[in-house]
């Protein structure tokens, strides 16, 4: 299975249970709760309704809380800013940065989906990576707004609160920067892998749903620690760390929250229902 494609997809739930019946967790500390959800950011139409727990915990709870602010992210500027930080401007191209063979591989791509190698040989890894993961995700009828993008769409309507946990400049820095210092590795790893993206993704998402979390688990998690250790910390684990004194801070408020994180962030012994474990709140998983 294609683990680069669906841990940059974030189509994953995990928190050391081995069933469970929706993706949403209660969380709490004497009569302070919010509420966490891990989420999916890319789906198909077929996916829809989402599950019902999504709705009725967004519709009870005071302020909805993201990764970024959606609404700053689709700007056409900050859609300028991130082609432009995928796109080297140093002089440099894929073929300086990855090996013959890497490189072999990737011509390879574009002559069998019928794109210009020319589409590739300025990208970075990073680039090369989501241009892939596009192109697959359509093959597969994925095009659907994610999870996230439906709620931020539903606060806006109805005028509910919305907060980010990390800048604008700081999420497009986090996904720009995927694969720095093990190019090769990377952008031959999601070429390698690219044609089990359609079935790797459609066994996540439908994991997802039926809170599957083994499988969930074991289809994106595993060995990711020890195979891209720089991009587990820096995508995940460091990322976690920058929310969690935020996600703290709201027992303190007045206000209930709603936090939708990529699902790969609440996995494992870095996740952040773990790091709630073990500061002594109670994790209850909804149904």
């Amino acid at each position: 299975m294609n683990k680069l494609a669906l841990w940059i997809s974030g189509a994953l739930l995990s928190c050391g249970i081995a069933h469970a019946e929706t993706s949403v967790w209660q969380v709490e500390k004497g009569k302070d709760r919010l509420f966490l959800g891990g989420t999916i950011h890319v789906l198909s139409s077929s996916d829809l309704p989402l599950p019902a727990t999504f709705h009725r915990i967004f519709d009870d709870t005071d302020v909805l809380v993201l990764e970024t602010d959606i609404a700053k992210m689709t700007l056409p500027e900050n859609s300028m800013r991130l082609l432009g930080m995928l796109t080297y401007s140093d002089g440099r191209s894929l073929r300086d940065v990855v090996s013959a063979e890497t490189f072999s591989q990737v011509e390879r791509f574009a002559s069998t989906e019928g794109v210009p190698i020319t589409m590739f040989e300025r990208l970075t890894p990073a680039g090369v990576a989501l241009t892939v993961l596009s192109i697959e995700l359509a093959k597969a009828g994925i095009q659907h707004e994610g999870v996230d993008t439906i709620f931020h769409n539903q606060a806006q309507a109805s005028g509910k609160p919305v907060r980010g946990l990390e800048s604008v400049d700081d999420h497009l820095h986090f996904v720009a920067n995927m694969g720095e210092g093990v190019e090769d590795q990377f952008v031959s790893q999601t070429l390698a892998d690219a044609h089990k993206t359609r079935d790797g993704i459609r066994t996540i998402i439908d994991a997802w749903r039926s809170g599957d979390v083994k499988a969930l688990e074991g289809a994106v998690l595993e060995d990711m620690p020890e195979d891209y250790p720089k991009l587990y910390q820096e995508l995940l684990v460091q990322r976690n760390n920058n929310w969690m004194p935020q996600i703290l801070n709201m027992f303190d408020t007045p206000e209930e929250e709603f936090v939708l994180v990529g699902a790969a962030h609440l996995l494992g012994p870095d996740g952040l229902l773990k790091q709630l474990q073990g500061k002594g709140y109670s994790i209850t998983q909804l149904e």
